[in-house]
């Protein structure tokens, strides 16, 4: 066993959360000074560990969304045909796109901190850190919405999302709140123990990364958070060193197969290993999680 009980039971802790809050509200002081985009609606907040708070020590960024409200993209798809007829006839062209929303931000960002800090990436814009903050990737985005009713009276409903235009590459799409949502709901069903379990995953992975068991980037937190959101809540032992053997006996003993089958995200919206926007790959993670085992 390359972990000890007292490792294992330290690891249950989230990191530093006093920095990332700074960065945070930094981050929404400075686009809400900008004159230009006062005139749109839009929604700041977290994403990512920092927001799901499973958060470990050594995170060294935090992930910020600028999603504008009053440009969405739609998904119609489960929708009733009469209902996608009702949207048809009421839908109204959005009037500014992907791309400009992203240059209006990367604007507000570099007015305020300066151009030397700020750097823009595939999804993103990052910048970086000073004393007492983190570094923060601000992803620009559109408001996604995935209807589920368009009624001829009264409000539709829809699951938000939200719909990313890389620099390179296709839209993709992701439900953030809703797997910040669903995390919560399963904590409190196993008793407070499913995110300090994740934690202890999300560490247990680095120390394998440092015995050269796991390849580096081969495991990010996202997918290791999302295979434990999928161990039956029952497994969620209250012992903090029976707990991961438990979790992590769950889902190594399931075939890359079943995993693809079975595992859903955090979103419960996307399959894990199907159609989720990371591409996730059911035999590598398969590899991963016999790594931990090993290594545990």
């Amino acid at each position: 066993m390359a972990v000890s009980a007292p490792e294992l039971r330290s690891w249950t802790t989230p990191g530093a959360q006093d920095s990332a809050a700074r960065t945070y509200a930094s981050i929404k002081a400075a686009l809400s000074q900008s004159d230009e985009l006062e005139e749109f609606d839009y929604d700041v907040f977290l994403q990512g560990s920092y927001a799901n708070t499973t958060n470990t020590r050594g995170d060294s960024d935090v992930d910020i969304v600028a999603m504008l409200r009053s440009t969405f993209m739609p998904d119609i798809s489960e929708l009733p045909i009469a209902d996608r007829v009702r949207y048809e006839a009421n839908r109204i062209p959005g009037t500014t796109s992907a791309m400009e929303f992203r240059a209006l931000v990367r604007q507000a960002l570099a007015d305020y901190y300066g151009e030397g800090r700020v750097h823009s990436k595939n999804k993103c814009i990052r910048v970086d850190k000073t004393s007492g903050y983190v570094d923060a990737d601000v992803v620009p985005a559109l408001q996604q919405r995935k209807f589920i009713h368009y009624p001829n009276n009264g409000s539709a409903i829809y699951i938000e999302g939200i719909s990313i235009q890389p620099l390179e590459g296709g839209r993709v799409v992701n439900y953030p709140k809703e797997h910040i949502d669903n995390g919560s709901a399963k904590n409190e069903r196993c008793g407070d123990r499913y995110k300090p379990t994740v934690r202890q995953i999300k560490r247990l992975r680095r120390r394998a990364v440092e015995l050269g068991q796991v390849a580096q980037g081969s495991a990010p937190g996202y997918l290791l958070e999302c295979m434990v959101y999928n161990v039956p809540d029952r497994l969620f032992l209250y012992d903090d060193v029976a707990r991961v053997a438990s979790v992590l006996s769950w889902l190594v003993g399931k075939s890359p197969e079943e995993l693809a089958n079975q595992c859903m995200s955090g979103d419960e919206i996307h399959h894990l290993f199907v159609d989720d926007p990371g591409q996730h790959n059911e035999y590598t993670a398969k590899r991963v999680l016999e790594a931990l085992w090993k290594v545990l």
